[in-house]
């Protein structure tokens, strides 16, 4: 059973799950994990050959690829060595950071786009006009610089075929934790640990967003909501029905908590290159309306928060160990016609 492709909010917010990022039907654990890496990678790969008017959409493509494979590290992270594990999620984490200036400069734009929408109809006519165009040129400029930067954009192709290449060679046979020293046994005992400290990490850093509300502390917390978001995506088939609406609050939190961090950044560059709003009331008022903004952003998010780690890391543990045990009944008996899978 898939997941259908488009799920919509109450606030019109259209969420996608692609079915080739689920554990398939009878799929082991060990095959789904692996499948969806190395597609993941190749699809990052692939990006960048596509023109340069697809530039900005390749390197937001390729950092979604590599945030999905991290998530599903973490969610298999006790099926690996300890050794692997941490080689494979830095290896990641720092492709992505090569992209990362690239990224911002897009986001910060939209981020001044967002401000502009919102509180448009009480501002006079061309306010922030100026900034945003500004913004927009320095936006231009990083992406262009980037596209011309061959050694850096071969280095990330480069690190995306050399894990394909590693990942390629992963077991997936039920023993091979005993003949190879590592393996993904397909069982709710693999990914239990990680499911159950993804969890209980986003938990406890909202509790430290809310008690210390700094930047920092909430682009932590957007972090470890991102990676349950992926990890809800994958094991979404255990129960469409419930395990979606997680993924679906999920991606809103997201959402308001990455509206969030791009304002914190704009907000940052601008006190530091005064110059990008070169008008000094226009500035003030704009640092005005993004604290406003941003208050109203961090209230929503704790709303969603709430909601998402209501229970304690245990039950939400035991919850979904439930649901993979349900899932083995319905495979070993085989009740497709009833349509309880």
């Amino acid at each position: 059973m898939t997941v259908p492709a488009t799920y919509q909010t109450t606030d019109s917010l259209h969420v996608d799950f692609d079915a080739s990022l689920q554990l398939g039907y009878s799929e082991p654990l060990a095959v789904g994990v692996k499948r969806v890496a190395l597609e993941q990678f190749e699809l990052a790969a692939a990006g960048f050959f596509d023109g340069e008017d697809l530039f900005a959409e390749a390197v937001h493509e390729a950092r979604k690829s590599v945030k999905r494979v991290r998530s599903l590290l973490r969610l298999v992270r006790g099926e690996l060595t300890d050794r692997i594990y941490r080689y494979e999620d830095m290896a990641l984490r720092d492709t992505g950071k090569m992209l990362a200036s690239p990224r911002s400069s897009v986001s910060v734009v939209s981020a001044a786009g967002v401000i502009k929408d919102l509180y448009g109809e009480f501002l006079a006519d061309g306010t922030f006009d100026e900034m945003i165009s500004r913004l927009a040129r320095r936006r231009d400029v990083i992406q262009l610089q980037t596209m011309e930067d061959p050694a850096l954009v071969v280095k990330v192709v480069r690190n995306l075929e050399k894990a394909h290449g590693r990942y390629s060679t992963w077991p997936t046979d039920p023993d091979a934790r005993q003949v190879y020293g590592m393996g993904i046994r397909d069982e709710y005992a693999a990914i239990a640990p990680g499911l159950h400290a993804t969890y209980a990490g986003g938990r406890g850093e909202m509790v430290t967003a809310y008690s210390k509300p700094t930047d920092p502390n909430f682009h932590q917390w957007r972090k470890k909501v991102k990676y349950l978001r992926h990890q809800m995506e994958f094991l979404a088939p255990l129960w469409p029905e419930v395990v979606v609406g997680t993924a679906v609050t999920l991606d809103r939190l997201g959402f308001l908590l990455g509206e969030d961090h791009d304002l914190a950044e704009l907000t940052t560059l601008l006190r530091g290159r005064p110059e990008l709003c070169p008008n000094p009331r226009e500035r003030s008022l704009f640092f005005a309306l993004a604290t406003q903004r941003r208050a109203e952003l961090k209230v929503a998010a704790e709303i969603l928060g709430r909601r998402v780690y209501a229970e304690k890391p245990g039950s939400f543990q035991g919850r979904f160990g439930e649901y993979w045990g349900s899932r083995r009944l319905a495979l070993d008996a085989s009740l497709d016609t009833l349509a309880v899978y």
